[in-house]
């Protein structure tokens, strides 16, 4: 009989920690349930939330140029923006772009990693520098562009365009232009000049526009083409002479320099084109997230006091999002690529990498 009742007692103890186990799956179980659907809330308020962490801002190229300026510039009125989260920069310099475009795609597409960047990596392609361009990112706000200006020493024999242009159709060879290299902007912006007016300089190659400009100012070189913002307070104080903007429109600030349209109509199928400063995320960011950013540096760009800065370096303020940007970088891409290709200096064709000759 003991041996019964010892055997009913663990028996019914078997059964209770079973029991007890059951429960504590079912509990556990549930608990999961719990925990997933609260994760599952998380995460919707996160993408509601956005952002709730600072960003890392790379930009493309070195500490105190016109792209660095712009970039961290804009910082102040995009970060009261969004939550007052601080943009974090870093100089991620080298390869025009390639190293920082390289570096933000290979980031977690969340909308935290933002590319401070300027038309560069839109001829990669074709010079062969790298297999990524704007493309594979999207363009949150292009807030400006600049404006490439010829310029010549003030006592230059060429006072006038048409002087220079008639000097280059006749003794090219012998009339010496500062540029940067291949794939910088006074060489693309000589590249143009070739086609349109057949004109064909001796090109110098010098470390940066800086050097471009200083070269002309000491009669090393008889002209070149840079960005405005590389010259604005030189040409204001009478240092160089500027001949005619890269543009087809005048600029307020420096009025007494004439569009290149005003002079050579035939430049409209190409302009505008320049120089642009834009901020870019990666190409898989998610939708909401982008239209915050969007809505965040629309805002900012669209400041009295950030348009001042961007006035002032001899950029044109333009504040461009979405397919008006996309088009935008795409033209870009398109009329450089064609003219650095035709020009001699990129030997893979365009239209080999997907970038067909842009419509005249």
């Amino acid at each position: 009989m003991k041996k019964i009742i010892s055997f009913l007692m663990v028996f019914c103890l078997m059964l209770g920690l079973a029991a007890c186990g059951g429960n504590s799956n079912e509990t556990t179980t549930a608990a999961s349930g719990e925990t997933t659907a609260a994760s599952g809330e998380t995460t919707a308020a996160a993408a509601s939330d956005f952002p709730t962490k600072d960003f890392q801002g790379t930009v493309m190229w070195s500490a105190g140029g016109v792209c660095d300026t712009v970039s961290r510039a804009i910082a102040p009125y995009v970060q009261a923006e969004l939550n007052n989260k601080t943009i974090i920069y870093t100089n991620r310099a080298g390869a025009a772009g390639g190293i920082s475009t390289q570096y933000v795609h290979e980031q977690s597409a969340d909308g935290y990693n933002l590319l401070f960047g300027a038309e560069n990596p839109q001829i990669a392609k074709v010079m062969g520098t790298s297999e990524l361009d704007y493309s594979n990112f999207i363009p949150i706000d292009i807030y400006c562009t600049s404006v490439g200006v010829i310029i010549v020493a003030p006592d230059s024999p060429y006072q006038t365009l048409e002087d220079l242009v008639a000097a280059l159709q006749e003794n090219g060879d012998q009339i010496n232009m500062a540029t940067t290299g291949p794939g910088g902007l006074p060489y693309t912006a000589a590249a143009m000049m070739t086609a349109v007016n057949g004109a064909t300089p001796n090109m110098v190659v010098f470390d940066g526009e800086s050097a471009c400009v200083t070269a002309v100012m000491g009669g090393h070189v008889d002209y070149t083409i840079v960005t405005m913002g590389s010259c604005a307070e030189l040409t204001n104080a009478g240092e160089v002479k500027a001949l005619a903007l890269m543009h087809n429109e005048g600029l307020d600030a420096f009025a007494e320099v004439p569009a290149i349209t005003d002079i050579y109509e035939d430049y409209n199928s190409l302009l505008p084109w320049g120089p642009f400063y834009g901020v870019f995320v990666h190409e898989d960011t998610p939708q909401d997230v982008v239209d915050i950013l969007t809505a965040a540096f629309a805002k900012a760009a669209d400041e009295s006091e950030f348009k001042a800065i961007l006035e002032g370096l001899g950029c044109i303020p333009c504040n461009i999002s979405g397919d008006e940007a996309r088009e935008y970088v795409d033209k870009y891409r398109s009329v450089s690529s064609w003219l650095m290709y035709d020009a001699g200096a990129a030997e893979i064709a365009p239209d080999s990498v997907g970038i067909e000759r842009v419509a005249e």
